[in-house]
């Protein structure tokens, strides 16, 4: 069993983490001129092949940088809440090896 210390300390975490999910949530109903969450898949290609993965594939080209840059940019003008990137391998991205 963990020590008292520990376990206070998990407590305090799930409770800020329900806080801000809270005030996520009540952010989403005052305003629904906004988007909550979008997800930002920058590259499809990942040098690894996990069976339970529905992201990856080889024949997608990946989004230009600029462009990439260009919608976080509109995505942040009109308020979105998070911005989730997902994807392949972010390390495979063209951009990234320059």
């Amino acid at each position: 069993m963990p020590k008292l210390g520990v376990r206070v300390r998990r407590s305090l975490v799930a409770a800020r983490r329900r806080v801000r999910e809270g005030l996520m949530l009540a952010k989403g109903l005052r305003s629904t001129d906004h988007p909550v969450l979008a997800h930002i898949v920058p590259t499809r290609r990942c040098n690894l092949s996990c069976t339970y993965c529905n992201e990856f594939d080889d024949f997608s080209k990946p989004v230009p940088a600029a462009e990439m840059s260009r919608r976080i940019d509109l995505l942040a003008d009109l308020g979105t809440s998070i911005i989730a990137f997902s994807g392949g391998e972010p390390l495979l991205h063209p951009s990234s090896t320059t």
